[in-house]
This record gives C-alpha cells, structure tokens and sequence, in this order.
C-alpha cells in the first residue's frame, strides 16, 4: 500500500533523509562492478538441473547461497520463468534478504515469493482469510512474553506450579505439538485426575535442555501437556489470534480442506526451492508434499539438523537421497585445511548421515588447539586472556567468537569478558520487539486491525490511569455478555465506572480505535502517550531518549503504508521479516552453538567441552541423541575460518568433570 500526500510522519516532528537515491545509487554500482563467478563442476550441474526433484547437498562453507543464486537467475534469464512462478525458501530473515540482494546484483527479474516459509505462508493465509478467519483479520503473537503471559494464565487457573521451568517445558510442548501436525482435537486428557494435580508439586525434577537453556521438571507435570495445548488453543481462538507455528498448521489445513486453493498455488509455483531443508519441521514436509510437482530441489546438509527439540527432521531430505537426483557440493571455501580435516572426521563418526567428504580450497592453517583446564573458571579466564591476546596483536573483536551449548555458560563467559574489560556482546539479549515502548505501539496496530485481542486490549488499556484488573474484568464480562469485541465492549462504559475523568479517557480510546486518523498519530499525540512516556521516566534521561528512539524507528518503519486497517496489517505482517538488530560491531561475539549456525569467524574458541555438556545427556547416551549432539559439535566446529581453540576442564565447582568423547574423534 502506498502512502497518500499529507499523510502523518512522526509525533516528533522530525524529517527523515530519504535514502532511496542512496541505495538505488549504490545497487547500480555494485552491478557495474560485480565480478564474473567462478563456479566448479559441482555447482554447475546443480544449477543446470532443473527438471525433476533435486537435492543439493550443501555442507558448511561450499558455496550453497551462490549456487542457490545462479539457479535462480538460470531459470529466468535463460529458461522463460517468470519470477513470480518461482517459490524460494530459507530458513532466516538475513539468509532471504542476503539471497535478494545478491540476485539484485545480478538482474531487475527479483523474486516475487522468496523469504522465510512462516512469512510466505503468512501471505498464502492473508490471500485466503475469509476461509481461513471468519472473524476477520487476525493478528499475531510476536513474541515469548506473550505466550508466556497466555500460558501462565492457564497454568494458574489449573493450579499448577508457574515456575520459570515449568512454563518452558509447557510451551515447548505446545511448539512440539503443532509442528508435528498434531491437533487439539486428535488427543485426550480426561486420564489427569484432581489428586495427580494436587501431587505434582511433590514430584522429583528432572533435568532438561530446552532451546540451550538447562531446565528442572517434574515427570508427573508432563501429564498436563495435552490439556494446557488444547486450552492455550481455545484461547488463541477466542481472540483471533495465530501463534508463528500456527502459521504453517493454518497453511496445511487450508491446502487439505479447499482442494482448489491447493491446485491454485500448485499451478502458480512452477519451481520451488528449499533451502536448509535439514531444518524442516513435519507440518513443512506435509506441505512441501501437497505442492511440489516433481519440481521441488531442496538445499541442505544433513549434518546440521540442530533443531529437533523444535521438531525438525532430516526425513525429506533422506528420502530424495534415496530416490531422487542429487548433487553434492564437496569444495569448501571457508576453513583452512587442518580445520576441514577435523570436519570430515566428526561426519564420518555420524552413525546416521548421507556420506560426504569436504574438499578443502585454503591453506593448510594452523592445527585445531584442544586444551585442558583445572577448573571452569580457569578455563574462562583462559580464552579471555587468549583474546584479550589476539586483540592487542590487531585482530578486529568481531573476527572472534565464543562458542558454547547452554546459555549458562554464557553468562559466565560474559561476567569475566566483562570484568577483564573485553567488548563483548551475548546473543539473545532483549529484543527490539520486547521492549515496553515497542509493545505498546503495536497492541494498540493489532487492536485496530484485531479488535477481539484480549492481550492487546489488556496492554493498551493499561496505559489509562485509572482502568485497573477490576475493571479489566468487567470488560471482559460484558464482551462474553454481549458475544462482542473490546472495542464494542468499551459502548458499555458507564457499567464499569462512574469517574468522569476515567469515562472520558475510555471514550477517547474508542474514538482513536474506530477512527480513520493515521494510527501512530492517534495513539502516540491523540492518547498522548509520548506524554505519558516523558512523565514516567523525567528522571532517567538516557532511558527516556532510548525509547523515543525506538518510536522513531517504529514511524519510520511505518512510512509507505497506507493508514487503513489493510496497510496496518501489511506493516504488522512485514515485521515478522524485520531483522532484530544487535550491535554487534567491534565487539567479541559470545553464542550458543544453534545461535551461531550459518555465521563464521576467524578465531573461534569453543567453550565447556566436556561430557554430559557437550554431549549433554543425563545418564545414558544413545545412538540418535550421540548423533544429534555430534551435529552440534559439527556445526560449532565449522564456524572456524582461521584458527579453532577446543577447550575443557577438570571440574566445576565441587563437580568432577570429564573431557567430551568428541574430542577423541579429532584426534
């Protein structure tokens, strides 16, 4: 949607540079200067493969983006595809706008449908929702803290503990359940009865990791997982909302119960290519499945399917193995060879994996360092000093990386980073969408576009002085009595209060959510909650400019959207692609191993090797879980361009450690 002149900029009052000559000046630069690509045989035959199934097998640092580029550009320069008949996905934000961008480089015929397959679904699901939302729009659930919210209010009301741990485990289950296509309706809960409920706080934790956070819960617990998913479910239904794993539950059940839809996007993507199709969940394969028409290529490698805890699962990508062509490109371009040799002998202890060996392109390097330490803390202060080292011989901060399996040990890592004055930034601080200011803007977009939000409504309604938890319920009560919206809800004011003050703030809420006027302007001046925001932190001026900040980036994100609920819904629907932005710039970069997947640096040190960490396990290792935990170590190991430093240590405290068993594999 285009913005309309006159149309509202900022509640500040600012002008915005535009940049647009900028960048178009740019793009034209770096086309005149883009260099001929030299590709390899490999490459070659997939990128001229292009009828029938296909898989690509991509492992780290062979050149899979490029070659996933130049097929692509071989399809519709040479070949008479249409971009918009072409159907790409990967797996992140940054991987969709890396593969645009490179392709813009190239030519004008950009890809109409490329980008995550949760935002391209999405648009499937928007182009559709009158089937698929009888309410009307929906909104969605952008992040963790109000999924947390939602579970926490299920878990009160059933009485079970609301511990930290517990509403992880909780929402990992219902993840679990969606992405394995498992609906509410097909599981039974009647089996729970009072007393079990009663005697789960006297149950024995057990240990867990979930997304690398180490997490205690109890077994009998568990027993509530079909009841909090099927209740979570309810809710999200009762107020219109979609959760990002519903996306693709939504997708698959349009395509199984409108069969012309299906045949519709059947016939409009006559190419699809997957990337990072290690990573595919059940309900992705099941979709895949329903479009493809022996015109599916997936990209991937099966040594680094890291993500089962989400779901995912190397099955598509076996079965082409076993029954389609496949192309395997061998030349990597990344590490040095002694680095790439270490590669090669954690693939080939896999027990379950399509055989590969990486053919190195670089210098030999230098040799993988693996070193032992008394203690945990020595061992920290050892890869501190040793950067603190690279740093003051040149090394830029950035070019270094501490790698490491549980967020645990990261915050130790950060602490003495810290302390030894080292630059350094943790993955997984708080996001831009998580932030106060950032969530209030947009529950009061979704409101708009979605008026039957009661975590939405909840939110914007606190920034009313005086409308409290009582009053809350009230308006809830009267949306359940009148079978209508919050904002039709807020017609029966005077039922909730009898202050004139309150009353006329609430009739000004109604009015800016019902009115035409441009939504950041009717919620940030008409509600004045710029004002609101000066007042609450007058005395924290850093803070304060932060989040004024923060809006601005909110308007100027907005900007080229019309001010109508429909180009409210389009802006809400791009942030799902927006990137979070963490400063990361001249700073040593501290990571999990999953959070590190698809990145690289050129001194890596890898952190905490030992036993029952890296492997993590509790008490007895199997085959799949050795595997699963090797792909991990495999993908820690190949983020190294340069120099790769293993270490270990003796113990952790009073506990008694001993090395990794991966480490033996390297020897």
């Amino acid at each position: 949607m285009k913005k309309t002149v006159g149309d509202f900029e900022s509640a500040y009052d600012l002008e915005y540079k535009a940049q647009a000559g900028n960048d178009e000046a740019k793009l034209a630069n770096e086309k005149k200067n883009d260099k001929q690509i030299i590709l390899n045989e490999d490459q070659l035959e997939a990128i001229n493969t292009l009828t029938g199934n296909l898989l690509i097998l991509a492992s780290a640092g062979t050149g899979k983006t490029t070659t996933i580029v130049e097929r692509y550009l071989n399809l519709v320069r040479n070949q008479g595809y249409k971009p918009s008949e072409i159907l790409m996905t990967t797996f992140t934000n940054k991987a969709a706008k890396d593969m645009i961008e490179k392709i813009s480089k190239k030519t004008d015929k950009l890809p109409g449908w490329a980008g995550t397959m949760h935002s391209l679904f999405l648009r499937i699901l928007r182009e559709n929702n009158s089937v698929v939302s009888p309410k009307g729009q929906f909104t969605l659930i952008t992040d963790d803290y109000d999924k947390k919210k939602i579970v926490k209010q299920i878990l009160e009301k059933n009485k079970i503990n609301t511990r930290e741990d517990f509403i992880s485990y909780f929402m990992n289950r219902i993840a679990r359940f969606k992405n394995t296509g498992v609906l509410p309706g097909e599981l039974d809960d009647s089996a729970i009865s009072g007393e079990e409920q009663e005697a789960e706080l006297e149950n024995k934790l057990v240990e867990e990791i979930i997304d690398d956070e180490v997490i205690f819960i109890g077994a009998k617990i568990k027993n509530y997982g079909i009841r909090v998913y099927k209740e979570y479910q309810q809710y999200l239904q009762d107020n219109n909302l979609l959760d990002f794993d519903e996306i693709l539950l939504k997708t698959y059940e349009l395509f199984q119960k409108y069969p012309l839809i299906l045949e519709k996007y059947r016939n409009k993507f006559r190419i699809i290519m997957v990337d990072e199709a290690q990573d595919l969940n059940v309900v992705q394969i099941r979709i895949l499945n329903l479009l493809e028409d022996n015109n599916l290529c997936l990209i991937g490698d099966d040594c680094q399917n890291i993500y089962e805890w989400r779901g995912s699962s190397n099955e598509l990508v076996f079965k082409f193995d076993k029954s389609h062509k496949k192309v395997v490109l061998k030349e990597n371009h990344r590490s040095t060879a002694n680095i790439i040799a270490g590669i090669n002998k954690a693939i080939k202890a896999l027990d379950f994996k399509i055989d590969k060996q990486l053919i190195c392109t670089r210098e030999k390097g230098s040799k993988i360092r693996i070193e032992g330490m008394e203690d945990f803390n020595s061992e920290i202060n050892y890869i501190a000093s040793h950067a603190q080292n690279l740093i003051q011989k040149g090394v830029k901060r950035e070019d270094i990386a501490v790698l490491f399996r549980t967020n645990y040990i990261g915050k130790q890592v950060e602490k003495v980073f810290r302390r030894s004055h080292i630059p350094c930034h943790l993955s997984r601080a708080r996001g831009f969408f998580e932030r106060e200011e950032v969530k209030d803007v947009l529950s009061f977009l979704k409101l708009k576009v979605n008026p039957y939000s009661m975590p939405d409504f909840e939110r914007v309604s606190k920034i009313v002085e005086g409308f409290g938890r009582a009053k809350l319920e009230k308006i809830k009560e009267i949306t359940r009595r009148e079978n209508c919206s919050y904002i039709e809800a807020l017609s029966f004011i005077k039922e909730v209060t009898k202050d004139q003050a309150l009353l006329q703030e609430l009739e000004r809420l109604r009015f800016l959510l019902k009115s035409d006027e441009h939504p950041l302007k009717a919620f940030l001046v008409g509600l004045k909650y710029i004002d609101k925001l000066n007042k609450k932190y007058e005395y924290e001026e850093y803070k304060l400019e932060e989040k004024h900040e923060n809006i601005r980036l909110i308007e100027e994100l907005f900007k080229g959207h019309a001010s109508g609920l429909e180009g409210i819904n389009e802006f809400l629907d791009e942030l799902i692609e927006l990137d979070k932005k963490e400063k990361t710039k001249d700073k040593v970069i501290l990571s999990t191993i999953h959070s590190a997947k698809g990145l690289e640096w050129k001194y890596v040190f890898l952190a905490a090797c030992n036993e029952k960490v890296l492997p993590f396990y509790k008490d007895s290792l199997t085959k799949i879980k050795k595997d699963s935990e090797l792909r991990l170590f495999y993908v820690a190991i190949s983020r190294a361009k340069d120099f790769l430093i293993i270490s270990h240590s003796a113990r952790n405290d009073w506990k008694e450690l001993d090395p990794s068993r991966f480490l033996g594999i390297l020897a």
